[in-house]
């Protein structure tokens, strides 16, 4: 006969219910689960807005305003200072500065609504956000934030959730100090006896040749980085490079002071008046130049040349419309403080006749005394020669003893340049050398050059060359 088995009705009621109250908070934990893995998509497309807020602001400001030093407050409208947060107007059609154009950017990632997007500003001081960075000239830092409605987790009374991210961007100093902007080829060359480049700063070589830097007949190159666009592998023989390991197949980049303006444009329609034409310096103990523009270029022969600084002590700018600078031997010294040569050329205007200067090199002797030091402040602080953009590619010359002294930036981006005799450019310490950056085509050494890069005496103690980064 069959046993039955008989079970309470209680029991299976209990079961139900303890069931119930089970499925009832599991539901609200998977819901929790969902929701913030929503959540967190959201934050990375917020953390996507603030960073494209954030380096569109800071590379507008870059391309439009430049390097140098920014105070706020400012009258100029697009340098925008905001010490605490302030929201982005959802009403912007035509940016009318960097910072709405950078809200722009933030607000085409979906947080287009009235106090998504905020932005923070500072100049010449340390972002909160970053305090390890020092104390860039300018800097931003755009936060994006939106209210996400809970769905599943709603049921344990988590009906809404805040997702906040931000970004920060400044115009921080260049690691670099030696940019050879030729394309293609080989772009900087070391060659010669015991010839050496010892630099405190990096090389970036923009050249995508598989032989972009050489060394030849003993030379060498010593730097703390080098980053090249294409790489050393295809030289007949391999580079003697030290210091570091090449960092290859690093993106082109361009030039690193195409916003820098050009003190004079002398064209047919608007020729340069000439302060001075063809100086041609005689055989005197010492001669004092003074700023101003100089039609046909200046020659210095045998004696000492001073070139000043104005009157009032702002920088001494030299505009060389033709004929360029150039010594001839041991016996020509050349000396200045605060000071800049912009070599150019075109038409000019002098003594009632138009006519125009075509353009001619740097061309300072390898054997020449030379002590110049660049601007400390103003449009040009840290630019001691500056080529013409628009130039033909010409052969630029740097020499001088071992005493030699160019502190400052020779900037010359379609000019071929060569540094010889010795030079120790930036290094010798009694002479109160600090720093020396080469932008050119290419850059040849023949010689012994070293390059350091105390910026101490330059706004924000910044290199001159100025570049965006993201530092949060």
């Amino acid at each position: 006969m069959r046993k039955q088995t008989f079970r309470p009705k209680g029991k299976r009621g209990q079961i139900l219910i303890m069931a119930t109250l089970m499925i009832v908070p599991l539901f609200g934990v998977l819901g929790l689960v969902t929701d913030i893995g929503y959540m967190h998509y959201v934050k990375m497309t917020a953390q996507s807005a603030a960073e494209a807020g954030a380096k569109a602001a800071i590379i507008n400001f870059l391309q439009t305003q430049g390097g140098g030093s920014v105070t706020c407050p400012n009258t100029n409208p697009n340098i925008v200072c905001a010490s605490t947060p302030a929201p982005c107007s959802t009403s912007i059609t035509t940016p009318a500065n960097s910072i709405q154009n950078g809200c722009l950017y933030a607000q085409a990632h979906g947080f287009n609504s009235a106090g998504a997007v905020t932005y923070q500003t500072g100049a010449s001081t340390t972002p909160p956000t970053a305090p390890g960075i020092g104390t860039p000239s300018y800097w931003v830092t755009f936060r994006a934030a939106r209210q996400v409605p809970m769905l599943f987790s709603a049921i344990l009374g988590n009906f809404n959730g805040t997702v906040v991210a931000r970004s920060t961007a400044a115009i921080i100093g260049s690691p670099d100090c030696i940019y050879a902007l030729k394309p293609t080829g080989t772009a900087i060359s070391v060659g010669g006896t015991n010839s050496a480049l010892t630099s405190s700063c990096g090389v970036f070589d923009n050249s995508s040749d598989n032989c972009d830097i050489s060394t030849s007949g003993g030379g060498t190159v010593r730097a703390p980085s080098y980053n090249l666009v294409g790489n050393v592998t295809g030289c007949s023989q391999a580079p003697n490079l030290t210091g570091s390991s090449p960092v290859t197949g690093v993106p082109p980049g361009t030039d690193p002071l195409s916003y820098l303006p050009a003190p004079v444009t002398c064209t047919s329609s608007a020729p340069c008046q000439c302060d001075f034409r063809n100086i041609n310096l005689p055989n005197q103990s010492v001669v004092d130049l003074y700023p101003g523009t100089y039609c046909g270029g200046i020659n210095v022969g045998n004696q000492t040349v001073n070139f000043h600084n104005n009157a009032d002590g702002s920088p001494g700018i030299y505009n060389l419309v033709g004929g360029g600078l150039s010594t001839q031997s041991a016996n020509s010294h050349i000396n200045g403080t605060d000071v800049m040569f912009f070599n150019t050329y075109g038409d000019v205007y002098s003594h009632g006749s138009h006519f125009t200067e075509t353009y001619s090199p740097i061309s300072i002797n390898a054997n020449s005394t030379v002590d110049l030091s660049a601007p400390t402040a103003g449009t040009y602080a840290g630019i001691l020669f500056y080529d013409d953009r628009t130039a033909p590619e010409a052969s630029d010359s740097y020499g001088g003893g071992s005493t030699a002294i160019y502190q400052g930036t020779i900037y010359t981006p379609t000019a071929d340049i060569t540094m010889y005799g010795n030079s120790t450019a930036s290094t010798n310490p009694s002479q109160n050398s600090q720093y020396t950056l080469i932008i050119a085509y290419t850059i040849s050494l023949q010689g012994t050059t070293g390059l350091s890069n105390n910026y101490s005496t330059l706004p924000n103690n910044a290199s001159p060359i100025q570049q965006v980064g993201v530092v949060e």
